[in-house]
């Protein structure tokens, strides 16, 4: 006998997973919904299939090929135009010779066939029907039977009124291939609305065969997820791929697991998942391959497919992903919510019941999102943010999402430019910087590989070698999380401008790369001696007799062993005696008093910002930190960079120093534009900064702590707001319009000034918040200005 799978159909109810993929591709456990069918016909001895197409036909070729990996022979129709599913079967006939089997390719079922096959074949009529009872069947076909199993009467989708059986049309037929000559070839018929009615016209009789067992069109997304369900609960007779690890809870294939990791039954985990420390998967969670779920995250009733990302503390309930989400931290996203492919979530979003977000969207941190999203809203294609481009390392930030970017970055050089490109000590970050350099190597630019070091001696070198422009790689932490960090530099060692950000990213979209012949590419130079060039610049820049007669001792931490090598090399050289300490748990502050050190101080890992602590053990805040590092940059006589947030004091302090101000934005660039004049800056470089602040400590002949004391007092506070990216821009228009006539400041947000007092309204460029900095004559008057704007913030965003 041969059969008939009916894969043609688009299952549009399960938008947006369907978007671009057949319903019969849609994953059940891991497995196309249409092998389940195919396993069926074969168990039943039937080998011979034709697979009727029309949507998406090259996905069902693809993944089942001739059928042989699954031992039938697969035969395809396509239809060029939509011919109903009676027509569907038709265009097949030359492929039906006897009696043969019509079944869905994008249902569930256990039934037994070979039990319908012979109930057709001893009531000798031209077809049957498989019947199923069910216990609401107003959305199916209900099909009337006398008791012999003759049909009387159909009624298609009925009301409550005219529910006259429980029996319904599976879609599942035992047919004689005369039917098929009943109706003309190439037009559009449906077997209930058209076909069936017309046998019954004619006098021939059909027969309706109830079936027991399990049966499920996956009609929309809860059954989706329900058919699933019972797969693992046993009510379906299928086989399961994979191993049962313990009662209910099956891997496609051995996972490492960490102990404190909750999985509860019943439960599927697909191959090459990882799951974190502190994750909880709870019931009827399936998981499909490659997914990612991060420590204090929560999934039940929850569907996902392949390689979707799952933020710490994120809350999955009865939703259904699709393949390559992003579901930030925090998020919650709840029953019956549906997320299409490539979509991603920012932190803290709400996913309200029922609502379907199409693929490649995106959904802004903080958002609730509570109607459906089919239009608009498409992920952005800003590769950088405020401090050049982040991501997931193997996530987001991929070799060969190097590859592409770092073509895009030469394509806007220069044929035969010299790049620099460096990494810090993280083994991922290397495999990048490879993926770099070739890339770089192949649209024909010179690539000085200036090896494992840390920003501020990549900034340093790229401008000492005369370099057109560098690339740095390196990983730091957003929101908890580990992420890979790409810092892109001009010929000035500067991080790049936003005219060249945009070029960059205009290029990357448009794969507009210059592929030079093979004699232009560039060439790999390596430059071992990078620390050596640095520390040089750094000694020649001090009198380094004042550090040998003192021998300050200065107690530090960093998490980051490179950074920390570099700083004991560096405080050596100096004549400083250093102590390192290794457990982060243990008190910087403590540490300094039991050392009797001078000063303490923790890095972070990119060696850009450091906090202090003075010998008495006092933690130095940042602004307190900031006006320090500018005090020691008064021996240069030029410029100083002073950002909007620095407390009111040092530009003060600077005017009767008799120094040049230039009050600039708050990006590391602005910062650092204004001093580019000078090799060194202490501007991100805890390395140069440390050795500056000794140093004129010791020539001032004053400790940390008592320089600290006789600072005039001055208080700052500050808060994120959160608002809706599509708010911000309503938020600065009715801010303008309140202040107009008060003393402000545009450089960067909004600043509005008092005689003792200003508060900066900063929007952040990346996330749903406001950045609200606030200083006043005391630390309540800086707390009421915040309370103040933010009240504002809230009032204003939501219209």
């Amino acid at each position: 006998m041969k059969a008939v799978i009916m894969a043609g159909g688009k299952g549009t109810r399960l938008c947006p997973l369907t978007c671009f993929q057949p319903k019969p591709m849609v994953p059940l456990l891991g497995r196309p919904c249409m092998e389940y069918i195919i396993e069926l016909l074969k168990k039943h001895g039937i080998f011979e299939i034709a697979v009727t197409l029309q949507f998406l036909p090259q996905a069902i070729k693809n993944h089942f090929g001739d059928g042989s990996e699954y031992g039938v022979q697969l035969t395809y129709f396509e239809e060029t135009t939509p011919l109903g599913t009676a027509g569907s079967v038709k265009n097949a006939a030359e492929f039906l010779d006897d009696t043969f089997v019509v079944i869905s390719g994008d249902a569930l079922t256990d039934f037994d066939l070979g039990q319908a096959i012979d109930f057709h074949r001893a009531k000798k009529g031209i077809g049957t029907l498989v019947l199923s009872q069910v216990s609401v069947p107003l959305e199916y076909g209900v099909v009337m039977t006398e008791e012999n199993g003759r049909i009387i009467r159909f009624l298609e989708k009925p009301s409550w009124s005219e529910v006259f059986s429980d029996t319904v049309n599976t879609g599942i037929y035992v047919l004689e291939p005369e039917i098929l000559t009943l109706f003309p070839k190439d037009k559009e018929f449906d077997f209930s609305k058209n076909l069936f009615p017309l046998v019954m016209e004619r006098g021939q009789d059909l027969y309706g065969y109830v079936a027991e067992g399990y049966w499920s069109d996956i009609g929309n997304l809860s059954q989706y997820r329900q058919a699933q369900f019972d797969i693992l609960q046993g009510e379906v007779d299928v086989a399961v791929k994979g191993f049962e690890v313990r009662p209910g809870i099956w891997f496609e294939q051995e996972l490492e697991i960490p102990e404190d990791v909750k999985i509860e039954s019943p439960a599927y985990i697909g191959q090459g998942s990882m799951l974190e420390t502190g994750a909880v998967i709870g019931p009827n969670t399936i998981m499909g391959r490659y997914n990612r779920v991060r420590g204090g995250a929560y999934t039940e009733h929850t569907v996902m497919w392949n390689r979707n990302y799952i933020g710490k503390a994120a809350n999955l309930s009865g939703a259904t992903l699709g393949n390559k989400t992003y579901i930030g931290p925090g998020c919650q996203v709840y029953e019956n919510a549906s997320i299409g492919d490539n979509t991603i979530i920012r932190d803290l979003a709400v996913i309200k019941p029922g609502v379907k977000i199409w693929p490649n969207k995106m959904i802004a941190a903080g958002t609730v999102q509570a109607f459906s999203l089919i239009w608009g809203k498409s992920i952005s294609q800003n590769l950088f943010g405020a401090e050049g481009i982040r991501g997931i390392p193997n996530w987001e930030l991929t070799p060969d999402f190097m590859v592409k970017v770092a073509s895009a970055y030469g394509s806007r050089l220069r044929l035969g430019a010299t790049v620099s490109v460096s990494c810090d000590g993280e083994p991922y970050d290397q495999i990048l910087k490879y993926s770099s350099i070739s890339s770089l190597l192949a649209i024909g630019i010179k690539v000085r590989d200036i090896g494992t070091t840390v920003n501020p001696i990549a900034r340093y070198v790229c401008r000492r070698t005369l370099c057109d422009g560098g690339m740095h790689i390196y990983q730091g932490e957003s929101e908890g999380e580990k992420v890979v960090c790409i810092q892109f530099f001009d010929h000035e060692g500067l991080p790049i401008d936003k005219e060249m950000e945009r070029k960059i990213e205009n290029a990357y979209q448009q794969d507009d790369y210059y592929r030079p012949i093979t004699s232009q590419l560039g060439l790999l130079e390596h430059m071992p001696q990078a620390v050596k060039y640095y520390f040089d610049e750094i000694l020649s820049s001090v009198e380094l007799n004042i550090f040998k007669s003192s021998r300050c001792k200065v107690v530090y931490h960093c998490g980051n062993p490179l950074v920390s090598s570099i700083l004991a090399q560096l405080l050596d050289g100096i004549g400083c005696e250093a102590v390192g300490i290794i457990n982060r748990s243990d008190s910087l502050a403590k540490a300094v008093l039991d050392n009797r050190a001078d000063l303490g101080l923790e890095l972070d890992a990119s060696g850009q910002n450091m906090r202090l602590v003075t010998e008495k053990g006092k933690v130095l805040t940042e602004e307190e930190g900031f006006v320090l590092k500018t005090l020691t940059t008064l021996k240069n006589r030029s410029p100083i960079a002073i950002p909007v947030t620095a407390p009111s004091i040092l530009e003060k302090m600077m005017r009767e120093a008799g120094v040049p101000v230039v009050r600039t934005k708050t990006v590391s660039r602005s910062l650092l534009e204004v001093g580019k004049a000078n090799s060194l800056q202490v501007h991100y470089d805890s390395f140069y900064a440390l050795v500056s602040i000794i140093e004129y400590l010791l020539k001032e002949n004053v400790s940390l702590h008592t320089f600290i004391e006789k600072l005039p007092e001055f208080y700052i506070s500050m808060k994120d707001v959160v608002c809706p990216f599509e708010a911000k821009g309503r938020v600065m228009r009715c801010l303008m319009e309140e202040i107009k006539g008060q003393s402000n400041e545009l450089i960067d947000g909004i600043k509005v000034l008092t005689d003792d007092s200003w508060t900066l309204i900063l929007p952040d460029s990346e996330k749903a918040l406001f950045k609200v900095v606030a200083q006043g004559n005391s630390r309540r008057g800086a707390e009421e200005l915040i309370e103040k704007y933010e009240n504002k913030i809230i009032a204003y965003s939501q219209g």
